[in-house]
């Protein structure tokens, strides 16, 4: 009897790990590096801007990438133009206390559409852990259509202090580029 009286209970318990997206097993997921938001909407001829983030990284000390998008429907906009170069902007997550204590590779080639980006930390940094903005990436609209975001994975890599390589997953975003239409919707209540 005790038994029929639990199994329900354990199903039920069971269901909502489940729904609620709770892992069953105690093993840690690997970091997440995505492009925040998923789709960026850019007006032809305005800006409009996307973030490279890490989620959910331990004792990230340096990383790599390149993210590739076409340049026929957007290019990237310099986010330090008194720097030879085009640029992104560096994210808050890996800034060291000391400006000396990081080296930085941040190149755009807008011709054929690549971001190429590291950061690595030197000691006395410690490694970071959590989730934050690597870097972002302003786009200007050039002509209507969609550019894929992509982040190229063979090209990524993420490193702790020991220069292990940290495995994650990757998420590509894109960008939608169009005339930004402005709907109003009218508010209507009832009178008294």
């Amino acid at each position: 009897m005790f038994r029929t009286q639990l199994a329900p209970r354990f199903a039920i318990v069971l269901l909502l790990l489940f729904l609620l997206g709770a892992p069953l097993s105690g093993a840690a997921q690997s970091p997440l590096v995505r492009i925040a938001p998923t789709l960026t909407v850019v007006p032809i001829g305005g800006t409009a801007c996307a973030d490279l983030r890490v989620e959910d990284v331990e004792n990230l000390f340096g990383f790599e990438t390149v993210i590739r998008f076409d340049p026929s429907r957007v290019t990237v906009v310099d986010a330090s133009p008194e720097t030879p170069g085009v640029q992104v902007g560096i994210g808050p997550f890996l800034q060291p206390a000391n400006p000396s204590n990081w080296y930085v590779i941040n190149a755009v080639d807008n011709a054929s559409g690549t971001i190429r980006l590291a950061i690595t930390l030197f000691a006395p940094e410690t490694g970071r852990s959590g989730s934050g903005v690597l870097a972002t990436a302003c786009f200007q609209g050039v002509n209507r259509g969609h550019s894929a975001l992509t982040i190229v994975e063979a090209s990524t890599l993420l490193l702790d202090p020991h220069v292990s390589v940290i495995p994650f997953a990757a998420k590509s975003g894109g960008a939608l580029v169009g005339p930004v239409h402005r709907f109003r919707i009218p508010l209507v209540s009832r009178g008294r």
